[in-house]
């Protein structure tokens, strides 16, 4: 109990059996139909503790989910992962006055392993069942640093330190069978080390201005928040770090793809915690934030003194990457995304989109009456435009509880300005939190129910997709830590339904617990979950939202 032991927790719900348990023996004499006709089966042991005053979080759990109709039972076993929270390595409980440059590095470190086995009920502990279970253990350090330069600008630097240990590799070959060549993949024994490391540093300052006018509307403020920063990543297929080999045909001749270049593969590839990437990055990558706010006379005042802000444009980024050493097509897209909020923060708007600097040309494949394109290394502007737009998207979402739709505006905007101390990642995320406003649950608002539309336009080259949907969305807070979430709507180019799940939540502080329904339709199926919060939610009370294709 927790009571008894604080700062330990452990749970347990144990429930397996064979395929045939429940029809053969009618759900153990209790004729119970749910039972009888049940097709699957899950169990899970969990155990956590804090340490160092709550900085040491370790976790730990087994797992069982099995498939009743098919006999397939997947084990997690054992499970663990220990977080320790950044902490200052070269600062000093006794310092006096502010800290020191080298004072402001944070470091952090995490390690979590995991040991999974998929396979029929009949052969589950078997020998060859056994030497098929797939394991490893994965580190990461990240190192920081950031500093005020010249009063006016932020300097920001990052090093991210990846180790996986496997027990397992693969090896490639084509044999020369009598139908052509077959390629055979055989699975290695063994420790074996994999690590990446990437490098990113960067200044970003603010640029303020504004405008005064006469009348209820007294100003406008203009915030722009430009960044540039130099990130750096090494070509981890390179023979050196001995992570990637060259596929060969039987008699040792190298396999090549259409430019003539040796075909390389991982030899973890399908590992759990998969493989350094391939491909050395070195370049520079921008963005440029910008928020437009009013000033307002408020007309509850009565003192003409008061005023209230109002956001008419916020968030909107503009952002790319050149990579110096890519042999071709070095500018990445240009992406854009950016949000606001109307009739006193109930009706949000949200876009985003993606701009292509690159032209694309027809291909004509004989044979084929249909046209073909691909891109070419030759920037749009050569043909008279300055980018191609490839990706529109846009949301707009109505609240009958405008605490939520404000709650939430508050925590984009607390999270826009730590924007340039953020991860690709962690900017991805903040993307998709922005574009989505059912993504992500809101523990501090006990009720809500919205509306929402979106519009989704696609043109990667010549023929362009459109699909608009209307959602019924909300969620009602059972208790303080309990939340049931439902969405559902309709699909106008389809003319169906769209995807409807029920979702169940337990906020358990840096953990999350949630439950997914989807009842009908071709996505029908249900998922649980346990897992860490993502970083970027610790200090705002939002719970990232689990779907079909992205369960973990």
């Amino acid at each position: 109990r927790q009571e008894a032991n604080p700062g330990t927790t452990f749970s347990a719900s144990v429930n397996a059996g064979t395929g045939s348990f429940f029809s053969n023996t009618a759900a153990s004499g209790t004729y119970d139909y749910n039972q009888i006709t049940r097709n699957n089966m899950s169990s899970s042991i969990a155990y956590g503790k804090t340490f160092a005053d709550g900085k040491v979080n370790f976790t730990s759990s087994l797992s069982h989910r099995q498939d009743i109709s098919t006999g397939q039972i997947n084990l997690e076993l054992p499970n663990f992962n220990l977080n320790v929270a950044t902490f200052n390595p070269f600062d000093s409980k006794e310092r006096v006055g502010e800290q020191k440059w080298y004072q402001r590095l944070t470091v952090g470190y995490s390690v979590q392993g995991k040991n999974t086995i998929n396979s029929p009920d009949s052969l589950l502990f078997r020998k060859e069942t056994l030497e098929k279970m797939q394991n490893g253990i994965q580190h990461n350090v990240p190192v920081s640093l950031s500093l005020n330069v010249a009063k006016y600008f932020q300097f920001n630097t990052s090093l991210n330190y990846t180790e996986r240990w496997y027990f397992q590799s693969i090896r490639k070959r084509f044999d020369n069978d009598p139908s052509g060549y077959v390629e055979r993949i055989d699975t290695l024994q063994g420790f074996n080390r994999a690590y990446d490391y990437s490098f990113s540093s960067g200044f970003s300052t603010k640029v303020y201005g504004q405008k005064n006018f006469k009348g209820k509307l007294a100003a406008l403020r203009h915030v722009i928040t430009p960044s540039v920063n130099f990130n750096y990543r090494p070509d981890f297929s390179d023979s050196r770090f001995g992570f990637y080999r060259e596929q060969r045909y039987a008699d040792g001749t190298p396999v090549l793809d259409n430019q003539n270049r040796p075909v390389k593969y991982s030899i973890f590839q399908n590992a759990i915690y998969g493989s350094p990437s391939a491909g050395r990055s070195m370049g520079i990558g921008f963005s440029v934030d910008n928020n437009i706010e009013a000033k307002i006379k408020s007309d509850k005042d009565t003192t003409g003194t008061g005023f209230k802000k109002v956001p008419i444009l916020q968030g909107l980024t503009f952002s790319g990457n050149y990579n110096f050493v890519a042999d071709s097509f070095n500018l990445s897209n240009i992406s854009f995304s950016g949000r606001t909020a109307l009739f006193d923060q109930k009706l949000g708007l949200n876009f985003n989109g993606s701009f292509d600097p690159y032209r694309y040309v027809e291909v004509t494949t004989p044979g084929s009456t249909m046209p073909s394109y691909r891109r070419i290394n030759e920037y749009a502007i050569k043909g008279g435009q300055l980018a191609r737009l490839t990706q529109f998207g846009m949301s707009m979402d109505f609240s009958f509880n405008p605490a939520a739709a404000k709650n939430r505006n508050d925590n984009l905007n607390e999270m826009d300005k730590n924007k340039p101390n953020m991860t690709p990642e962690q900017q991805q995320e903040l993307a998709r939190i922005s574009s989505d406003p059912n993504a992500f649950v809101d523990f501090n608002i006990p009720w809500n129910i919205a509306a929402s539309f979106s519009f989704q336009y696609s043109k990667p080259f010549a023929k362009s997709t459109i699909t608009s949907t209307i959602n019924i969305h909300g969620d009602l807070s059972v208790t303080p830590k309990w939340k049931i979430q439902y969405n559902s709507g309709y699909d106008f180019q389809a003319k169906k339904m769209s995807l409807t799940q029920f979702n169940i939540y337990r906020d358990l502080h840096c953990w999350d617990m949630s439950f997914g329904w989807i009842p009908f339709g071709t996505y029908r199926s249900y998922t649980f979950n346990i897992r860490v919060k993502a970083s970027i939610l610790q200090d705002l009370k939002l719970t990232k939202r689990n779907d079909y294709y992205n369960s973990f």
